[in-house]
C-alpha cells in the first residue's frame, strides 16, 4: 500500500479520528483510512447525482423546445385517428 501523510488536518478533525481509534481499540491510521474510503464514496455518489441532474435537466429542456415547435392545434390531434371517408 502507499504511504500517504496529511497535512494541516484540523485539530478537532485529528481528535475525533483518535477519540474514535481509540474507542474501537485501533490506530488512528485505521481510522483515517476508512473515513477517507467512506468520504471518497459520498464524494462520487455527490458528483453522479449532480451529473445526472445535469443529463435530466438537459433532456428536459430538449423535449420542452421539440414540443414548443408543435402548433398550437395539433395537441388535440394526439392519440385521435382521422377518419377519411
Amino acid at each position: 500500500m502507499t504511504d500517504l501523510t496529511l497535512h494541516d488536518l484540523r485539530p478537532k478533525l485529528l481528535e475525533r479520528m483518535q477519540r474514535l481509534a481509540e474507542l474501537q481499540g485501533v490506530a488512528t491510521e485505521t481510522v483515517a483510512l476508512e473515513a477517507l474510503a467512506i468520504g471518497i464514496d459520498a464524494v462520487e455518489d455527490r458528483v453522479r447525482k449532480q451529473l445526472l441532474n445535469t443529463r435530466e435537466q438537459l433532456a428536459l429542456n430538449e423535449a420542452i423546445e421539440e414540443i414548443q415547435k408543435v402548433p398550437d392545434g395539433t395537441f388535440g390531434m394526439i392519440g385521435r385517428l382521422i377518419r377519411r371517408e
